[in-house]
């Protein structure tokens, strides 16, 4: 599956016509989450101590730990999901030990059938 670059104004345009069915994932610290973040972003919960853990591979579970969302992915409900960070200006850029690289092996391991984007 290919990561498309996204621009806010594509961003915004999923969200208006998908609504529900686009998921945005913010993977900033839980910090920068709370001080500010796209409405109704999930913030990623992917901690150094799990991903040296994990060696790499981090479940669902642990990226997504909010029951409903989660299903909803598992269950194809979503038709695009937007991956995000502070410091990638686009996804090539994203370094290999990343939130961002973590979080898209757990989707891509599991093989949703979604389009999957990245916030420039």
């Amino acid at each position: 599956m290919e990561v498309s670059d996204a621009e806010c104004s594509q961003v915004k345009r999923l969200v208006r016509q998908g609504g529900r069915k686009c998921l945005l994932l913010d993977c900033r610290s839980f910090l920068a989450y709370s001080a500010c973040h796209i409405s109704g972003s999930l913030n990623v919960r992917c901690n150094t101590i799990v991903k040296r853990r994990a060696k790499g591979s981090v479940s669902l579970q642990h990226i997504i730990p909010a029951e409903e969302p989660r299903s909803r992915l598992q269950e194809g409900f979503y038709s695009a999901l937007v991956l995000y960070d502070e410091r990638s200006q686009r996804f090539e850029l994203v370094r290999q030990d990343s939130t961002v690289n973590t979080v898209l092996t757990a989707l891509l391991g599991a093989s949703y059938p979604t389009q999957i984007y990245f916030l420039k």
